[in-house]
């Protein structure tokens, strides 16, 4: 069996490809995976394991500027031919879309070859892409339930996958490995793929007080950062991290930014969190994944434009200080995604592929 699984673009969109094609691999043994993702460097770090099966598409945006509008119709058929040529050449039992450029002429040159064709929408709010996309859809998957209404009947709800390897470790070790107290509270930030300087700022503004914080910066800021930060004590940066497990595992709460994959991660790892939404995200879907947290108990919405940093450090210690809250965050953290979701969406794609995944 073949199948095609497409997205690119954000770490949002690779995220649950990848995350399906693990749980395909784990329950279907002998089944082939094509990948197709666009040329940004994103897409180069995170499909980097997966070179010798990924194809680049490098397809116009659907939502450009009056010259991207002008040439759309040139890129677009051009965009189209070179996914038919990844399609015709590869022939999948069927295509999985998780939202990008790449991904919706994946899914119309499938249409057009009569392949089965899935989306996965990991947002509260649908991105254009996916929108488009799940015209020619059989089913739409969605990752939270609000998402649904945006696609009718096709909907189906199965949460966002998150890697099945990817699974707490013990704490004490993963704060060793760090360096870090294994008394002293830990505070994760988090900026999505590619790191968020605004909330940079934030981990540095706390450094010196009652927590250790691990930063994930992102490589754009690196360099500024880890040079603000040289001679802090408990105070561990990391550009970019491959395998999230430790990070994860080694802290007691976490700011972040409300990517939908971020919040799955946190939900499977059940980390409170304050989270601040990107403020240009399309459609504003970042605080729509927030306000889904918040309502769920298992974070808070902060919103960028209204941040002060000591008070949000004030926050974040009261919140530390008072384990029974904590307490019942993490839970209804850890219940907004129970079960498996990358396994459910990975037995949905095989069964419109003709095959017959496991009951």
């Amino acid at each position: 069996m073949r199948l095609l699984l497409a997205g690119g673009g954000t770490g949002g969109h690779i995220a649950p490809a990848l995350a399906v094609a693990e749980a395909l691999e784990r329950d279907f043994p002998g089944v082939e995976i094509l990948f197709a993702a666009t040329p940004r460097p994103v897409d180069a770090a995170m499909y980097a394991a997966q070179a010798s099966r990924l194809r680049i598409l490098d397809p116009p945006r659907l939502d450009g500027g009056m010259a991207a509008k002008l040439l759309l119709p040139l890129r677009a058929s051009s965009a189209l031919s070179a996914a038919h040529r990844v399609v015709s050449g590869f022939r999948p039992d069927a295509v999985l879309a998780t939202g990008g450029y790449s991904s919706f002429f994946c899914v119309l040159a499938g249409w057009l070859d009569g392949v089965p064709v899935l989306v996965h929408e990991s947002n509260a709010v649908p991105g254009m892409a996916n929108r488009r996309a799940a015209r020619f859809a059989r089913k739409a998957l969605v990752g939270f339930e609000s998402a649904s209404s945006a696609f009718g009947r096709k909907a189906i709800f199965t949460g966002n996958p998150v890697r099945p390897s990817l699974v707490p470790v013990d704490a004490g070790a993963a704060r060793a490995s760090m360096g870090l107290d294994p008394a002293v509270p830990v505070v994760l930030v988090l900026g999505g793929s590619q790191g968020a300087s605004a909330l940079n700022d934030l981990a540095l503004a706390g450094a010196g007080g009652e927590v250790q914080i691990i930063l994930q910066c992102g490589e754009r800021d690196a360099a500024r950062v880890s040079t603000r930060s040289s001679g802090l004590g408990s105070f561990v940066v990391t550009p970019f991290a491959t395998d999230p497990a430790p990070l994860y595992s080694a802290a007691d709460f976490c700011v972040a930014r409300a990517g939908a994959m971020t919040i799955a991660e946190l939900s499977r790892f059940g980390l409170p969190c304050i989270l601040v939404p990107y403020p240009h995200a399309a459609g504003d879907h970042q605080t729509a994944n927030a306000a889904e947290v918040e309502r769920a108990g298992g974070g808070l919405l902060r919103p960028e434009a209204s941040l002060d940093a000591v008070a949000l450090w004030a926050e974040i210690g009261s919140i530390i200080s008072d384990r029974g809250r904590l307490a019942s965050m993490s839970s209804a953290m850890k219940a907004m995604s129970p079960g498996d979701p990358a396994g459910l969406v990975a037995k949905l794609l095989v069964g419109e592929a003709g095959g017959s995944p496991k009951s």
